[in-house]
């Protein structure tokens, strides 16, 4: 039985990115994000929800990417740009409820998005 693929679509400014990838072939999206796009800034951390430098908006997706992990809250509200669609990228798993999801890449370091 093959393993079936996630398309996730993200956003960049005015570019967008189309990946495909496969249930945890990253430890998380922040992961993914960081290994193909290569933002810079992105992902200080490294994945311990401190540092907020992988804040995403979920646009479109399973209502279940909606909801945060750990500290991820406690984090995100000492953030400017925080929406009901807010999370760290870093407490995002690459599961099959990801496919189909478009995320934006928010930049609060200018206070906005990217």
């Amino acid at each position: 039985m093959s393993t079936p693929s996630i398309a996730i679509r993200i956003l960049l400014g005015e570019q967008v990115h189309e990946l495909v990838t496969y249930p945890y072939a990253y430890r998380s999206l922040m992961a993914l994000i960081y290994d193909t796009i290569y933002i810079d800034d992105f992902g200080d951390c490294k994945g311990i929800g401190r540092c907020g430098t992988c804040h995403v908006h979920i646009l479109e997706g399973d209502e279940s990417l909606l909801i945060r992990h750990g500290n991820e809250t406690t984090t995100l509200n000492k953030m400017p740009s925080i929406e009901d669609y807010s999370r760290l990228s870093c407490n995002i798993e690459i599961i099959e409820k990801l496919n189909g999801a478009t995320i934006r890449v928010v930049n609060d370091g200018d206070l906005g998005l990217y």
